[in-house]
């Protein structure tokens, strides 16, 4: 093995103090620190353009245990199979009883919050503007899920919420409190 080239770092003490911190967390050695360091980021920068939150919570739900990724031809087959059976009734109010459980989980947590980690499951895309969150759909048969979902959890949470059906999306606007 050649021998490593040596290159001299400076950290700020915010660095510094992570620096530290995974080293003693992971690493002893420094160098072997700043070598993965390298190679993560090399192998992971196109991270670097994702919002990190949303990344993180793509990351944590399905490892969670409680969410698990789907493909949206299933998905859909699924809510057109639940529309056509002769107890679809009884899906939607145990959709309803998940949501009110939801709700309980959403404790403390805003408007905002919510619809971002709905987002991350993947039932729509959100537009805010002017007070009004519009909810891109990605299938029409999701409209209902998604919207009783939302009534059912917002109304549960005690936050006045109207939604409106448009084609592909729904509409909504708070009245208490703004999110």
């Amino acid at each position: 093995m050649k021998n490593p080239i040596r290159v001299i770092v400076a950290l700020d003490e915010e660095s510094y103090e992570i620096f530290n911190r995974l080293k003693e967390k992971f690493i002893n050695s420094q160098s072997e620190l700043i070598r993965r360091a390298l190679r993560f980021y090399h192998d992971y920068q196109e991270l670097e353009n994702y919002d990190r939150n949303k990344v993180k919570t793509y990351v944590d739900m399905p490892a969670e245990g409680e969410h698990l990724i789907l493909d949206i031809d299933h998905w859909i087959a699924f809510l057109k199979f639940i529309e056509t059976h002769p107890e679809s009734d009884k899906f939607w109010e145990t959709h309803r009883e998940v949501a009110r459980a939801h709700a309980e989980e959403f404790r403390g947590k805003d408007a905002k919050y919510i619809l971002e980690r709905l987002e991350a499951c993947n039932f729509f895309r959100i537009n805010a503007k002017n007070g009004e969150w519009t909810l891109v759909l990605n299938h029409e048969a999701t409209k209902k899920f998604v919207k009783m979902f939302l009534e059912e959890v917002f109304k549960n949470m005690g936050l006045n919420v109207e939604i409106k059906e448009d084609l592909m999306k729904l509409r909504l606007r708070f009245s208490n409190p703004p999110p």
